[in-house]
């Protein structure tokens, strides 16, 4: 006779994905807060990615709250989006992600070089293309 055996990662994942098909959001975040344990999904990948490639960032930060992803990661995402949000001169909100994240609160106290270009773009009265085209291509590269 052969057992099998289940990992309690496993069980907690199959649970977390209940709640989350049956919309029992409070209880998700519980369950995953208490158990250490991210279900790390997102619904649709490819709408995801879309959502990303259109700069649908309204879309994209509900889901990304849910997700556990590296710090950088998450940080290079918030620096992206804060350009963007420059760039459409959306700039209560670039300052409200840029000020009010934990992912750039860190990126202030490890890298304060980063966060203070960020920041030195935003309190700027003059909206230079160039520079953002600098810090984007920056960007790029850094992902490669």
């Amino acid at each position: 006779m052969s057992t099998l055996e289940i990992e309690a990662r496993d069980v907690i994942k199959i649970v977390l994905q209940f709640c989350k098909e049956n919309s029992l959001h409070q209880s998700f975040q519980v369950l995953q807060n208490e158990c250490q344990v991210s279900l790390n999904t997102v619904d649709s990948l490819e709408t995801f990615i879309a959502d990303i490639n259109s700069g649908r960032w309204d879309a994209i930060l509900p889901q990304v709250s849910q997700l556990k992803l590296p710090r950088d990661k998450l940080e290079d995402l918030y620096e992206q989006i804060v350009l963007e949000m420059v760039e459409l001169r959306e700039l209560d909100t670039a300052r409200a992600i840029l000020r009010q994240t934990q992912a750039m609160g860190v990126m202030k106290q490890e890298q304060p070089e980063r966060y203070l270009r960020l920041d030195h773009i935003l309190a700027r009265s003059y909206f230079d293309p160039n520079e953002l085209l600098r810090l984007k291509l920056m960007w790029y590269h850094h992902l490669d």
